[in-house]
């Protein structure tokens, strides 16, 4: 039991620094449910594997997977992968009624930098803005964006649907 607490506490750790700029602040203060098919933990190196089904809620956030690995490096920063077919996280916007939505076949996430990565059919929505790509990075301390269509030197296409913020109206132009 001892065992299981700590690993969940890593995991919670890693939820608490990885939540993004634009989430529910809230959520970070919320206890992390996990639940899976199985799940191994190794306190010496640090790591918990969670496999089979793997459903994750926090607060509004929801991750959903077929694997999540979760590790802490000696400095105390967590570090996470997510792979499936797809990999689905969905969180609410802070001080919005919309949320954020994510899928790809991996998601990984760095807390040292970070840096949340989305790879292959990556598709990233917040509110009404939708990106898709390949590849879609996220710097959480430069709170930037950036996407690729192919990481394989294939040819690929990014694509991006931006919606105008409502109330904001082209000015009328009187003759």
């Amino acid at each position: 039991m001892k065992r299981h607490t700590k690993t969940c506490f890593l995991f919670s750790l890693l939820l608490a620094v990885s939540l993004p700029t634009w989430a529910e602040k809230a959520d970070k203060s919320k206890p992390a449910n996990l639940e899976s098919d199985s799940a191994r933990m190794d306190d010496v190196q640090k790591l918990a594997i969670y496999e089979g089904h793997v459903v994750l809620t926090q607060g509004t956030l929801m991750i959903t997977a077929e694997r999540i690995d979760v590790r802490q490096d000696e400095q105390g920063f967590s570090s996470g992968d997510a792979t499936g077919k797809p990999v689905y996280f969905r969180q609410k916007m802070e001080g919005r009624d919309e949320y954020a939505e994510g899928w790809a076949n991996r998601l990984e996430y760095d807390g040292h930098s970070e840096k949340l990565k989305l790879t292959g059919q990556a598709r990233l929505k917040r509110g009404a803005d939708d990106l898709r790509g390949n590849l879609i990075t996220y710097d959480g301390k430069t709170e930037s964006f950036q996407a690729q269509g192919s990481i394989t030197g294939n040819p690929g296409r990014v694509r991006a649907v931006i919606r105008p913020k409502s109330g904001n109206t082209a000015p009328t132009v009187k003759p």
